[in-house]
């Protein structure tokens, strides 16, 4: 009897481990979701922060290419420009001569 006893006490020891072991693997779980959880939100914010960074780099381009465009058109009015003053200034010559 005394080895059933044994038996059954050593059974009861080894259950309450697998019961405390079991319980710290839920909380190694629910920590893990939690950590998941949070990735996840920081995550889905980076999307957003990079969605939002495309759209200025975007917005950015387009004004440069808009800045780039208004700057060559000024410079081609002010070189027409010159180019009928040095016209003038040939015909006068050849009107003096």
């Amino acid at each position: 009897m005394s080895e059933t006893k044994d038996l059954i006490e050593q059974l009861n020891l080894r259950v309450d481990k697998l019961i405390s072991r079991i319980a710290e693997s839920n909380q190694l779980a629910e920590k893990k979701q939690s950590e998941i959880l949070l990735l996840t939100e920081q995550l889905r914010q980076k999307d957003q922060q990079i969605a939002t960074l495309k759209t200025e780099l975007a917005v950015a381009q387009q004004e440069k290419e808009n800045a780039v465009t208004l700057e060559n058109d000024q410079l081609k009015g002010r070189i027409n420009e010159m180019v009928r003053e040095i016209d003038e200034c040939i015909s006068l010559l050849k009107v003096g001569n």
